[in-house]
């Protein structure tokens, strides 16, 4: 198989993608874009990410830019392993659902936690959003019965706000959820230098 060449930063949202090359051991090349050293804004980098943001993969000649398009590529091309829900079925669906909620809805309210004066604003948000959704989650696993890639993807994100301070502490089934998933997923999880 084609090398996957991995360009991030931990303490990015490349977190979403290294976690998931990690949990399911993904051979692949890891390359450190420091970010607040500004190498993302090198013109090397801009010719592989235009936006000069991580993560970016490479892989097969193509260079594939944006965590949720690079998560739901390797779900693709890992998809035995990943317990990745076939095309066309509603599980599928369920899983572009919390992709998209999780990218589009919930993370621009997480962004609020980085600025003090708005953080009180993001933590009620999340919490917000998140009671909405935990009607969507089947348990014990986010798509039922059995274990998957979305898993990995929520543990990730919702380890990420309990880093900074935007975990909502107590709302079920999310406490239950990262109790449940912390010695299996925490060890790959990737969120430091």
């Amino acid at each position: 198989m084609t090398e996957i060449i991995h360009y991030q930063d931990p303490q990015s949202r490349a977190v979403r993608t290294q976690t998931l090359l990690n949990f399911y051991e993904i051979p692949h090349q890891n390359v450190h874009i420091d970010i607040r050293k500004g190498e993302n804004k090198s013109p090397d980098y801009l010719k592989i990410h235009p936006h000069g943001r991580v993560p970016a993969i490479q892989f097969d000649g193509q260079v594939i830019i944006e965590s949720g398009a690079i998560t739901l590529f390797l779900a693709d091309l890992f998809a035995e392993r990943m317990n990745t829900p076939k095309e066309g079925t509603p599980e599928r669906a369920v899983l572009y659902e919390w992709m998209f909620f999780l990218h589009g809805s919930l993370e621009p309210q997480a962004m609020l936690g980085f600025n003090p004066e708005t953080k009180a604003k993001g933590q009620a948000e999340v919490r917000r959003l998140l009671k909405g959704m935990s009607t969507r989650f089947k348990g014990p696993h986010v798509l039922g019965a059995e274990f998957s890639l979305l898993d990995v993807i929520l543990y990730t994100e919702l380890a990420w706000y309990r880093m900074i301070g935007l975990f909502p502490d107590g709302l079920e089934p999310f406490e239950s959820f990262m109790k449940e998933h912390e010695k299996r997923i925490g060890p790959a999880l990737s969120l430091r230098g």
